[in-house]
């Protein structure tokens, strides 16, 4: 099975390369998908796209502040959504997990949990948001990349009241690194091609294919908010200087090109045949790709830990993998 990281393709709720249980799928193919996406771009900018890469299911764009989870739980729909928490140890480490999701609803255990619920109890629709977030099951995910300043946030946060307020921001304000619109209509054309296929992928596999020689004579583009260097110690980050990209980049001896993110999703949009370097990192764990951005489909792959900054290791690896050596 060819894998596709950066991208898990699969019912298991850590993200590892496990095949669909019998019917899930066909579960899926069976359902209308409701895509709730973040605000910054307009409905019928989401539909645009949709209607280019989305063929596996019918779909519908739902705004935020329009979804009601209610109007949902007859078993004829399917959930592209974003997904997060937060969660702090006993010794103080704060864990931030963000992910766009799609999902479906197990109905069954859905309907036994709701015959329980009493809707005089106060805490009811508490209650009744954790019976549905519980009762849903993965079809796919990609991790999200959290801006600094969210992440700065999100560390301070210690009330539900605040983790609320933080959702609600991951729909409302510019609060990742990887989604404009281009990068997801790329994770949509992704998730698409492979859930037609029946196949199945998880994120902890490396992987390199052929296309990625194609860098030889092609530019790599590569986002400025990457090279943002975030501090553990002082939570901040800055932007590097010229010196320091430059020794960051000393590397990779091809064509690259730093550019800024509205200038990659209009290229993407336009479906302009580039490769991009698209990166991900989370509690310390970073997905690097790089995606085709005609057809979403990505060329290299690295799963890593234990840093929330670029390396120059990644970049020798990515020469590597351009000059065909393992």
């Amino acid at each position: 099975m060819s894998n596709y990281a950066q991208v898990a393709i699969t019912a298991s709720y850590r993200g590892a390369n496990e095949a669909f249980k019998k019917g899930e799928l066909e579960k899926f193919k069976s359902t209308t998908t409701i895509f709730v996406l973040p605000e910054l771009n307009k409905k019928e900018d989401y539909e645009k796209v949709l209607n280019e890469v989305w063929t596996v299911t019918p779909f519908k764009v739902v705004e935020f502040k329009q979804f009601r989870m209610l109007d949902y739980v007859d078993g004829k729909y399917s959930f592209a959504k974003l997904d997060g928490d937060i969660s702090r140890t006993s010794k103080g480490t704060v864990y931030v997990h963000a992910n766009l999701v799609v999902e479906i609803l197990d109905k069954e255990k859905f309907d036994k949990g709701f015959k329980k619920l009493n809707p005089e109890k106060k805490k009811y629709h508490v209650n009744l948001s954790r019976l549905f977030i519980d009762n849903l099951i993965y079809i796919a995910r990609a991790p999200l990349s959290v801006n600094n300043a969210f992440l700065v946030d999100a560390q301070k946060a210690r009330t539900d009241q605040t983790k609320t307020e933080l959702f609600v921001r991951m729909y409302t304000s510019n609060s990742f690194t990887n989604t404009n619109l281009g990068m997801l209509k790329n994770y949509f054309q992704l998730i698409n091609s492979k859930i037609e296929k029946g196949e199945h992928c998880g994120l902890y596999d490396d992987f390199t294919t052929s296309e990625v020689k194609n860098l030889k004579e092609s530019i790599l583009y590569i986002p400025e908010a990457y090279f943002l260097e975030f501090s553990t110690f002082t939570t901040s980050d800055k932007l590097k200087d010229e010196s320091e990209i430059k020794k960051l980049l000393e590397a990779y001896k091809f064509k690259y090109q730093i550019i800024k993110d509205e200038e990659l999703e209009k290229k993407i949009l336009a479906t302009e045949p580039i490769y991009y370097l698209r990166y991900a990192r989370m509690n310390g764990n970073k997905y690097l790709q790089i995606v085709n951005s005609k057809t979403g489909d990505p060329s290299f792959y690295y799963y890593g830990g234990l840093t929330y900054n670029l390396k120059e290791d990644d970049f020798k690896r990515i020469d590597k993998a351009v000059e065909g050596e393992k």
